[in-house]
């Protein structure tokens, strides 16, 4: 689970979860999403079923920098990487290593099971606390984008 902040033109993935080798609060990756950020890279162009399944010809990507490590977080370094837009999900490619991970809005309860799941909050915590807390981001999101649809072909609303 990550959360995606944006400081001007560029969206950083913070870990939230975290796993054995970049841990929760460290970035995971970032991308530039500056208007002319992605002229280099061609828009990838969709089959004719992907076409009809995703109700769009082309893929947007934008220019990024990955994070790996090994184990413990040992030997971090930054790599290559492309954030790729799919409708109402992204997913994050670390070129070099070809490995690629999709994105999409987790329900409350997903993302409550994913912080129990990942030692993120004390099982003592309080739950409906969480939830509620959880629920209140869920909203916010939802009313900031019904003020400001996104429309990436032309950068978009990042306020």
């Amino acid at each position: 689970m990550i959360n995606v902040t944006y400081v001007e033109d560029t969206l950083i993935a913070y870990k939230v979860t975290g796993d054995k080798n970049v841990p929760k609060g460290e970035i995971t990756f970032k991308a530039d999403l500056s208007p002319n950020s992605n002229v280099d890279l061609e828009p990838i162009e969709l089959t004719s079923a992907a076409k009809e399944q995703w109700g769009m010809k082309h893929l947007v990507r934008f220019p990024g920098k990955g994070q790996v490590a090994a184990e413990g977080f040992v030997n971090a370094q930054w790599m290559e990487g492309q954030m790729i837009m799919v409708g109402d999900y992204f997913s994050f490619a670390w070129v070099p290593i070809g490995h690629q991970i999709f994105f999409g809005r987790p329900s409350a309860d997903l993302t409550l099971k994913m912080l129990r799941a990942s030692d993120t909050v004390s099982v003592t915590g309080d739950v409906a606390k969480m939830r509620e807390y959880a629920m209140r981001c869920l909203e916010e999101t939802n009313l900031l984008e019904e003020e400001c649809r996104l429309d990436f072909s032309t950068g978009g609303c990042f306020e």
